[in-house]
């Protein structure tokens, strides 16, 4: 990429320079002597501010050392070199060698904008919904945005492994099953807490025709004197008095919503590596399980303490605001117990980076889980945390509601049959995850520029077309002044696989989405401005590079935020 050679050449005059004036640069002051891209045409293709940073330390102004460094710099692909404002270097990149850099483009086609420039093995944990229902739509940005990190990564050079935890144990899984049980033999019950909705009557009218029926009494008989008993207690009751028909209605209906939550996932091509279960990680008494070996860790590296009966890890000595409890006192282990354990595991699995994707609501788990990765791992440097916030659904206006618990919630997938997928992971990924997204369904239909994904997909359309009807075919005959006054794509072009790696290093797939939004306007704005088809061969074949470029560009952004471009609107 000629961004990164003209780096070395920057770098290798600053050096020449200071070797004649007998400088020496440390190493921070290295790190800033760079070019970054132009977005003004009259500015040239790259400039640099390393003049500024450095004037001190030479002991000449900004503006001298600025000269100086020019006088250095020699390359033939370099048109012109101006000295601006107080000492910016502004660098102009010769037709020629644009040209050359499009063709680069032409011959890697859908690999423009991957390298090899990192590696290492990451495992990137994401979605892992409780299977205590379907997924809803926040559920579904979190699934967006892990599997677009995922194509990020993947395309400068990591190894990603994408898990799905599966919490099948817990209080919210007793809640389900009860849910299930009570619906399927206890139609005449009532009791606040459990889940409700069609899914889960749905769920217990095919449980009880596969398992056979039940007197509702057997029951019933032991509740009726308490309706409003608390959950736990009906839970744990019918755990307890009914033990095989509990397991089976747990198992029954963990695998039925999973089938459920994968369903949906396909539907948008967001596809998990790995499926990991909660209950694989053993029972805290047994010596072999995980959630065992992370307490053994905790305790004889001294983390740990006793209070009213419980086994507590002291997370404030790693920056938690309070210490947490391992193990209640009846022994039983608590929800950060086996978040421990499930990222012990995640250790001995030794991948070089974890990266969680969790809801904003799971904040609180970050210095918890940090405080387990340094106990464990004796460090969190490559353990790390992407957030994301809630989607709030509007058509004509009106907010939608969503409660999970009560049934009334609009699910992923009711939203993918109202608008198809592609439209939805674009808006999802429009907008930076740590932001609170307003998701409007009225625009997500609009078929007009107003609607960011349709401009786009409308850009890619436009350059099928073009291309197809010229059948046009590279390294013919061009006008390399079209070339040049073609600023912004071709910029955008040539450095497009510097923003992949900056989009991924800081993993925010917004900024593509960003990136394809101003792309798709500079081709509309060149396609109403230059008609690509003239007389002149030249020119015409010229315009034509340019289309085919978009399209290619396009192309390979769409894949990686896992959208299908399409070829007819």
């Amino acid at each position: 990429m000629i961004l990164n050679d003209l780096n070395q050449i920057l770098q290798d005059s600053v050096n020449a320079v200071a070797k004649d004036m007998s400088v020496q640069i440390n190493s921070q002051l290295k790190e800033q002597i760079n070019f970054e891209i132009s977005t003004d045409s009259t500015r040239g293709d790259y400039a640099s501010s390393c003049s500024l940073k450095l004037s001190k330390l030479f002991g000449i102004t900004p503006r001298d050392l600025a000269e100086t460094i020019k006088q250095s710099i020699k390359d033939k692909r370099i048109k012109d070199i101006k000295i601006e404002g107080p000492g910016f270097i502004n660098i102009f990149i010769s037709a020629e060698q644009k040209y050359k850099n499009l063709e680069e483009i032409i011959e890697a086609e859908d690999q423009w904008g991957s390298s090899n420039d990192f590696s290492g093995k990451v495992l990137l944990e994401f979605v892992s919904s409780n299977p205590t229902g379907p997924l809803h739509v926040g559920h579904g940005r979190g699934a967006v945005l892990g599997m677009a990190i995922s194509n990020l990564l993947e395309q400068i050079g990591f190894k990603v492994t994408k898990e799905y935890y599966v919490n099948d144990a817990g209080r919210q899984i007793s809640i389900l099953t009860s849910s299930v049980i009570l619906n399927a033999y206890v139609k005449t019950f009532e009791s606040e807490g459990t889940y409700e909705g069609d899914y889960i009557k749905s769920l217990a009218d095919d449980f009880r025709a596969e398992h056979g029926d039940l007197d509702e009494e057997i029951i019933l008989g032991k509740l009726d004197s308490d309706k409003d008993i608390r959950l736990d207690s009906i839970a744990s009751y019918l755990q307890g008095s009914f033990k095989d028909l509990w397991e089976k209605a747990r198992v029954f209906s963990v695998e039925r919503i999973l089938e459920i939550i994968k369903k949906d996932l396909h539907s948008f091509n967001i596809i998990h590596d790995s499926w990991f279960k909660e209950s694989s990680l053993g029972k805290a008494d047994d010596t072999n399980s995980d959630l065992s070996k992370s307490l053994v860790i905790i305790e004889k590296k001294g983390h740990t303490f006793e209070k009213d009966g419980a086994k507590w890890f002291k997370t404030t000595e790693f920056g938690d605001d309070k210490d947490r409890v391992l193990l209640r006192e009846n022994g039983e282990p608590t929800y950060y117990l086996t978040d421990v354990g499930y990222h012990k595991n995640k250790i001995d699995r030794d991948y070089d980076y974890y990266i969680n994707i969790f809801g904003a609501d799971h904040h609180g788990y970050i210095p918890r889980l940090t405080s387990a990765f340094d106990v464990m791992k004796n460090n969190h440097q490559n353990i790390e945390f992407v957030l994301y916030q809630l989607v709030n659904l509007y058509e004509d206006g009106i907010k939608k509601m969503m409660s999970t618990r009560r049934g009334e919630f609009y699910s992923l997938s009711d939203l993918r049959e109202e608008l198809g997928t592609d439209v939805i992971k674009f808006f999802f990924l429009e907008k930076k995850s740590d932001h609170t997204m307003d998701f409007d369904m009225d625009l997500a239909r609009d078929e007009s520029k107003n609607n960011p994904y349709f401009y786009a997909q409308y850009a890619y359309v436009r350059c099928c077309s073009i291309l197809a009807k010229a059948k046009y075919k590279p390294k013919e005959e061009l006008d390399l002044n079209e070339i040049s006054n073609c600023f912004e794509i071709v910029s955008k072009a040539i450095n497009y696989p510097h923003f992949i790696k900056e989009y991924a290093l800081e993993r925010s797939p917004h900024s593509l989405v960003h990136f394809i939004k101003e792309f798709s306007a500079d081709f509309h704005s060149f396609y109403e401005s230059s008609p690509v088809i003239s007389d002149n061969k030249a020119v015409s074949n010229s315009r034509l590079l340019i289309t085919l470029i978009t399209k290619q560009i396009l192309k390979n952004s769409f894949k990686i935020l896992n959208v299908e471009p399409l070829e007819k609107m």
